[in-house]
């Protein structure tokens, strides 16, 4: 049997993020910060792993993470 419960009131520590972070006073990045730090992280990856990669790898995203049907 299923009750009614009130429904909760955000405090300010839940409001302001799980972690205690505040999401409102994020730093601003550099405009290409994301692809640095990508490239950064391709470039520490060795070519014998990169060679690993499916080349449909992309394209089949969801197969190889989740198992759906394979696109064609």
């Amino acid at each position: 049997m299923a009750t009614a419960t009130k429904p909760r009131r955000r405090t300010a520590k839940v409001a302001s993020g799980k972690n205690g972070s505040n999401p409102q006073a994020a730093p601003e990045f550099a405009a290409d910060s994301l692809e640095a730090e990508l490239s950064a992280i391709g470039r520490a990856v060795p070519i014998r792993q990169w060679a690993k990669v499916p080349a449909d790898y992309f394209a089949n995203l969801d197969r190889y993470l989740h198992g759906t049907p394979k696109k064609k």
